[in-house]
């Protein structure tokens, strides 16, 4: 028997939005960071902390609150916890070096696009359309590659390809929200054709 992502369709999930707000959060700082390529690696690290912490206490909501609906919660606390930890370290080290920041942001952005190909291939199993969430995280996974190893090997900047990373979350992010929003409405529209049968 597949896995489900959700244990019972007859609640709705609590907080989905908070994955929209996430999304808009990092393609907002994406497009910043691509507008401002010059601004100081102080002022990006300060936004990076700062984005992620909003990220992980929400993504923690969003677990704990959906820990009796979703199978794969668990995902979602860690990442969650993750994304605070990290927040939390860029915060108390305002003076990381170019070197370090792109270490700390890979392997969020890493754990964040395991994640989303996780929650993808449930999807696949609930019979729902994955396929484009799957592709983005696979390219955010990429993308976390390659800002950790050496992000010269495409010819990017580190900070523009920082901020084409964090559009892509916030994409992907978007879109997995939108997903749970059909699940979030499921129930209802499920009690008006009972009613409408009845």
């Amino acid at each position: 028997m597949s896995a489900k992502p959700f244990k019972t369709i007859q609640k709705a999930l609590k907080h989905w939005y908070l994955l929209t707000v996430i999304g808009v959060l990092f393609i907002l700082l994406g497009v910043y960071v691509f507008q401002t390529p010059m601004a100081s690696y102080l002022v990006l690290a300060t936004l990076f902390s700062l984005s992620f912490l909003a990220s992980g206490l929400s993504e923690l909501t969003f677990a704990f609150g959906n820990r009796k609906t979703l199978d794969h919660w668990g995902w979602f606390l860690a990442s969650g916890l993750i994304s605070t930890l990290i927040g939390a370290l860029l915060l108390t080290n305002p003076a990381l070096s170019m070197a370090t920041l792109p270490l700390y942001v890979g392997f969020g952005v890493m754990f964040k696009s395991i994640a989303g190909i996780s929650f993808a291939l449930s999807l696949k199993d609930h019979g729902d359309e994955y396929q484009t969430l799957l592709y983005l995280a696979i390219g955010g996974m990429i993308l976390s590659f390659i800002l950790i190893w050496n992000p010269s090997i495409i010819g990017m900047t580190l900070v523009t390809l920082t901020a084409l990373i964090f559009v892509l979350l916030g994409v992907v992010a978007i879109l997995f929200s939108l997903k749970l929003k059909k699940l979030h409405d499921l129930p209802n529209k499920l009690k008006e054709k009972i009613k409408g049968d009845s």
